[in-house]
């Protein structure tokens, strides 16, 4: 008996080391921006001390000596990462940005009619990376990234896409405020991406060809589901198109074109902590964001909920979120970790 409550512990335990090894490597790339997300350090520390009492409880006294190990390692992974939140090291490639790059975000604002102020750096970041550091824009890119999208994608503007979306972020505004992130602040970069590719020249394809290539992992409570992305760029895009050789105030103007979309009936507001945007779920029971023209883009479903703590589940890519009778929104983990991470508002007819 004591034998295979042990092989049982082992095996619990090492998949509670794979489950706390993601959220590690989520504390130290997944917002670099301006800070590290809390509650992705909460869900790792929770993690961690599951992992501590099923080793003791396996491996006895013998665990000592690995868990205070550990622990120091874990120590100085998270005090490393709290005290250069913001850094972006260039110790990797040891260069400056090379010629394609600059030239690349040199079309992209020419194209917006601003004046380029932003610094184009190589630098050890797992993609494209817009963030502020003293007082100064960067962007920040990994060499070997770009290289490898342009080899499977066999265009340009799959670089010029992923580039033009961390634009986009610096010129909404979302670098200047201390929060990590956030599926409306993703859609809309997105967008951005979509119209400023039409303006450059172009296709559709073109336009989605880097997120359509990548194998896309997200992080639900930052991400939106790659549907919703893809939608998002396609908006943008098709409304440069309406806009081209259009006079803003000329009989033609398409941005006063006849909405043909029907009416949607909102049934919920959903707001999330440190998260600037709106959420809704209309009576078919989608969820959905709105961009600044009020144009929709479906993000989530709501479903029925089989846990009796919920009253239902607001459903985003492959993560569920728990609605309780109160309306509070909660996330829980797999080890059954739980926190609230916003509220629900009903909406009157």
């Amino acid at each position: 008996m004591v034998e295979i409550h042990n092989i049982g512990c082992r095996q619990e335990c090492r998949e509670l080391c794979r489950g706390f090894i993601r959220l590690i490597i989520q504390i130290n790339i997944h917002d670099n921006r301006n800070k590290l997300l809390g509650e992705t350090i909460y869900i790792a520390t929770k993690y961690f001390v599951e992992i501590l009492f099923l080793w003791k409880e396996t491996m006895g006294r013998t665990a000592q000596i690995p868990l205070v190990l550990a622990m120091l390692f874990t120590t100085v992974i998270a005090s490393n990462s709290y005290a250069q939140p913001d850094s972006v090291s260039t110790d990797r490639f040891g260069y400056e940005p090379d010629k394609e790059a600059k030239e690349a975000v040199g079309k992209i604002i020419r194209y917006t009619g601003l004046i380029p102020n932003f610094l184009v750096t190589s630098a050890t970041v797992p993609t494209v990376l817009a963030y502020i550091k003293g007082g100064k824009r960067y962007i920040a890119y990994n060499p070997d990234f770009i290289l490898r999208l342009k080899n499977k994608t066999k265009t340009d503007w799959a670089a010029v896409s992923v580039l033009a979306h961390e634009i986009g972020h610096h010129l909404s505004g979302h670098t200047l405020r201390n929060k990590k992130s956030s599926p409306g602040d993703e859609l809309a970069a997105d967008k951005f991406s979509g119209f400023i590719l039409h303006q450059m020249g172009s296709t559709l394809e073109e336009a989605l060809a880097a997120l359509s290539s990548l194998n896309y992992r997200y992080d639900s409570l930052k991400y939106p589901p790659k549907t919703a992305r893809l939608s998002a760029i396609e908006g943008g895009w098709l409304e440069a198109q309406n806009l081209s050789h259009v006079r803003a105030y000329g009989e033609k103007d398409s941005m006063i074109m006849k909405d043909t979309t029907q009416p949607i009936r909102l049934v919920y507001k959903c707001r999330f902590i440190d998260d600037d945007n709106l959420y809704f779920v209309d009576a078919e029971d989608r969820i959905i964001w709105f961009d600044n023209y009020g144009k929709p883009i479906l993000i989530g479903q709501k479903t029925e909920s089989e846990n009796s703590r919920y009253d239902w589940i607001y459903s985003y890519g492959e993560q569920v979120f728990g609605i309780d009778s109160r309306q509070k929104i909660w996330y829980e983990t797999s080890p059954g970790v739980m926190g609230i991470i916003g509220r629900v508002e009903a909406l009157e007819d």
